[in-house]
């Protein structure tokens, strides 16, 4: 396992781990769901159908996982369940159903793309304190055809190879934020 790849994993775990505990769980993926909606107001339904595809990505990452702490996983099982994952297209439904989900709740202004305020608003809502994070170099790496604005699939093909690459000069690793050691 590289180096690399449990750095993405706990970055990716940092900003799930809703109670902060170290693991990731079900309870983490609905809190963030829940504080993901609520910040955008979302309706009743939205929030619910949120929730669920959050809950979705997390079975699939939990069908993938060998469990050392019962329904949680650690960084390092994090980081081999994104590496079995690659090929997996229940995993790669479950994303595009999760990022489209919340693309369209993020997207302020209802014209199909985020404006770099629409993305820095997503860090801030769900917690990531000011200053930790450099949004404008997210943003451009998201930004894969430098138009000033990210399409949902610009926002896609970012997670898939967020999860994926080994490519540590990807500018898509930031995705989720500065890489923690």
């Amino acid at each position: 396992m590289s180096d690399f790849r449990k750095r993405k994993a706990r970055t990716y775990l940092n900003l799930i781990d809703y109670d902060k505990d170290g693991y990731i769980s079900e309870e983490d993926f609905g809190g963030l769901a829940r504080r993901f909606a609520e910040a955008y107001d979302a309706s009743e339904e939205r929030k619910e159908n949120l929730i669920k595809t959050f809950v979705i990505v997390w079975k699939v990452f939990m069908k993938s996982a060998d469990i050392e702490k019962a329904g949680s996983l650690s960084v390092e099982v994090l980081a081999e369940s994104m590496k079995q994952l690659h090929y997996d297209p229940e995993f790669l439904i479950a994303v595009n159903n999760l990022v489209r989900g919340m693309h369209e709740m993020m997207d302020i202004n209802q014209d199909g793309y985020l404006q770099p305020e629409e993305h820095r608003l997503l860090f801030e809502r769900l917690g990531v304190p000011d200053g930790s994070f450099d949004h404008k170099l997210a943003f451009e790496g998201i930004d894969a055809n430098g138009d000033g604005k990210i399409s949902i699939e610009e926002l896609i093909a970012s997670a898939l190879e967020f999860f994926f690459s080994e490519d540590e000069n990807s500018p898509k690793k930031f995705v989720y934020g500065q890489l923690t050691d």
